[in-house]
């Protein structure tokens, strides 16, 4: 099946869990791969599916993909996916996100998120939380999800 036109928006710091997990979805879409502060919003037109890619920081996606999305001009009928590290796997953490991304006017197709090692604040007195996460069965489920997608594009 040949892959539509892809690119994937993300940001990542710390550990770089999200990165790594964005690079796995976009081997599988074949798609670009940038953090919002290298591209101009305009070339977004020329892609069919966006991607959007966050760590969770203190319960929130990372800010620079936040004020991304809010600036984020409207793309009816283009087709979007989001994917989210986190240190505590909570649903409630994509649902604003989403929120945004339907406000834009891009289909959600699909959403995937997986644990992510955090040592900071309070994980820091204990050594961290999740260790070694991403792992290869985090990986697993990340392709799956990319493969997923090529399905409902």
């Amino acid at each position: 099946m040949k892959v539509k036109k892809t690119i994937i928006i993300f940001e990542s710091y710390h550990h770089k869990n999200t990165e790594v997990i964005g690079r796995i979805i976009a081997q599988s879409l074949q798609a670009k791969l940038f953090k919002p502060d290298q591209l101009n919003v305009s070339i977004l037109s020329g892609f069919n599916l966006i991607g959007f890619g966050t760590g969770i920081y203190n319960g929130k996606p990372h800010e620079k993909i936040q004020l991304f999305l809010e600036q984020l001009p409207s793309f009816e009928g283009k087709k979007a996916f989001l994917f989210i590290t986190s240190g505590m796997l909570r649903e409630n953490y994509s649902k604003g996100i989403e929120v945004l991304i339907r406000k834009k006017g891009l289909q959600l197709i699909g959403s995937f998120s997986c644990k992510g090692f955090n040592n900071h604040g309070t994980f820091k007195i204990i050594g961290g939380k999740n260790r070694g996460h991403p792992d290869l069965q985090d990986f697993y489920h990340a392709e799956i999800f990319a493969n997923g997608l090529k399905n409902r594009l």
